[in-house]
């Protein structure tokens, strides 16, 4: 009986140890089934991992993507010496080829990914100070966390060169903001929102005319507050810099001080003077003939406020949105233009007399390059002086508004019809070709202006341009001649007209042609005439 539970014991003992030895091959044994046997929520499942860690800036933020693939929960927090930021991953794997290289940006020193516990993998941003966040989930796939970090601020104080009250804020990008005013006693609070005060609350003095103090905390851990404690109650603007989306700029409103118009015999100027910058846009209105410019966070000094008479040339007035709006009259036949000077605190609206306003008139220097035209004894070329007169008289009718086109600019040849061709392509109002006359009869002398016999608004305008240059230059005017020959005038899909000013071949004409006050009394005509025709109902 002994003997047969000796033997089993040994037969037991040999059992135990083949196990023991053929458990790991087998997957099943003693010290696999409690590993085998754990809950998956003590470890991460298949296919959850961090796969990637991204800078990226967000509206001038500074922000990270933290890319991952798979369900996962996570918490955050900040700790201070040193100071970093915490965010502890659960259920996550590692990706082996992630990597934190290039991630440093102020005020982040560096990042560090590892695995904290067999189900947590913490991802840690050093920082060179505590500065608020925000963390969110991704909603773009693929999934994982967006981690916007606050924008701080870096300096607040007053514009020294403003001739108004002017605080700036200054913060390492563009915020939102809240204003509210609170009464006796006044103050202005405004609220940065996602921005961070890197330091303790602080306290900037004021300048002794608006603002005798501001106050500036932490309001939440989301939130800086800045109070302005105020002497009196008193309109401003807090608005984004214009050319620094990072500033922000806290000033009274601008009052409009001046207001003069200064008439002069081709129309006069209107100058408006302000205590700050004056931004505006203009707007013309075609039917009433009036221009309009809304000055946005403006107001009328006490000076103005007064209502203008009904005849004044402009009015100013208050619209409830905090902007003044000026009215100006612009005069039929004139045209306008609005500029700024230097600090924007003065604008200036030009009026002057510009009745071709809106015409496009082509001008044609007869001839050119190796066609000379006429040449009188005295060897003048009839190019040269087409070419002379034509350019005077574009500067002339550029000044009276007119868009004017040269079929030619200097000493070249054209062909006559490309010369129509370049009139036709443009949809001008008028096409006027510039010549001087030639003839074997030296003795023939006057002015001559030829179009196209069936073409009844070319003769209107021959008609105009006759009667205009003749009462200036006192020719002898040898009539308006038609002829269906003519290339520009037959084949100009507008009014066309050859216009002659003279002729070379007379000695004493050709001297009146050849001086600068014979040449602006007939391109004066001609400008006068082109009024007439265009505005027939003004008796010019």
């Amino acid at each position: 009986m002994e003997k047969s539970t000796y033997q089993k014991r040994i037969v037991l003992s040999i059992a135990l140890v083949l196990l023991f030895f053929l458990s790991p091959f087998t997957g099943a044994g003693l010290y696999s089934w409690p590993v085998a046997a754990a809950s998956p929520v003590d470890g991460p499942a298949s296919g959850n991992i961090l796969l990637e860690l991204a800078r990226t800036n967000d509206r001038g933020k500074l922000s990270y993507d933290l890319i991952i693939e798979g369900d996962f929960t996570y918490n955050s927090f900040l700790l201070s010496e040193p100071e970093r930021l915490v965010i502890d991953l659960t259920g996550l794997e590692l990706d082996p080829a992630l990597s934190t290289a290039g991630l440093a940006d102020d005020p982040v020193k560096g990042v560090r990914v590892s695995r904290f516990d067999h189900n947590t993998v913490r991802v840690v941003f050093d920082l060179e100070y505590l500065v608020g966040y925000k963390l969110e989930r991704r909603t773009e796939a693929p999934g994982g966390l967006r981690l916007d970090f606050n924008v701080v601020l870096k300096d607040i104080g007053f514009q020294l060169a403003s001739a108004v009250p002017e605080i700036y804020v200054d913060t390492s990008g563009p915020v939102q903001y809240k204003v509210d005013f609170l009464l006796n006693p006044h103050r202005l609070l405004i609220d940065l929102w996602d921005v961070t005060l890197t330091g303790p609350a602080l306290t900037v003095p004021g300048n002794d005319t608006w603002v005798q103090s501001i106050r500036v905390s932490q309001f939440d851990p989301q939130t800086i507050r800045l109070v302005l404690d105020i002497k009196e109650p008193r309109n401003c603007v807090v608005g984004i810099d214009e050319t620094n989306p990072a500033r922000l700029l806290i000033k009274t409103m601008t009052e409009l001080q001046e207001a003069t118009w200064l008439p002069d015999g081709n129309g006069g100027r209107l100058i408006l003077k302000g205590s700050g910058r004056l931004p505006g846009e203009p707007r013309y209105d075609q039917n009433t003939g009036k221009l309009y410019i809304r000055i946005p966070q403006t107001k009328l000094g006490k000076e103005l406020q007064a209502t203008a008479d009904a005849d004044a040339v402009f009015k100013l007035r208050e619209l409830e949105s905090s902007t003044v709006e000026v009215e100006l009259t612009v005069p039929r036949g004139h045209d306008y233009s609005v500029s700024w000077n230097q600090d924007r605190r003065e604008i200036t609206v030009e009026v002057k007399n510009a009745p071709l306003a809106g015409k496009v008139i082509i001008l044609d220097p007869g001839h050119g390059g190796a066609d000379a035209g006429a040449i009188s004894p005295n060897g003048l070329r009839e190019k040269e002086l087409n070419l002379a007169v034509a350019v005077r008289l574009k500067q002339k009718l550029e000044d009276l508004g007119a868009e004017v086109l040269l079929t030619r600019e200097d000493d070249r040849y054209l062909w006559l019809y490309d010369r129509v061709a370049i009139a036709n392509r443009t949809g001008g109002a008028v096409l006027l070709s510039i010549h001087a006359n030639n003839h074997d009869n030296r003795k023939i002398h006057g002015l001559e202006i030829w179009h196209h016999p069936d073409r009844n608004e070319s003769a209107i305008l021959a008609q105009a341009l006759a009667e205009a240059v003749l009462a200036r230059t006192k020719q002898h005017f040898r009539g308006i001649m038609s002829s269906k020959d003519f290339v520009i005038p037959r084949e100009a899909q507008m009014p066309a007209v050859i216009f002659e000013m003279g002729f070379v071949s007379n000695r004493d004409e050709e001297k009146l042609l050849i001086t600068e006050e014979f040449q602006d009394k007939i391109t004066d005509g001609i400008c006068q005439g082109l009024i007439a025709y265009f505005h027939p109902s003004d008796g010019s």
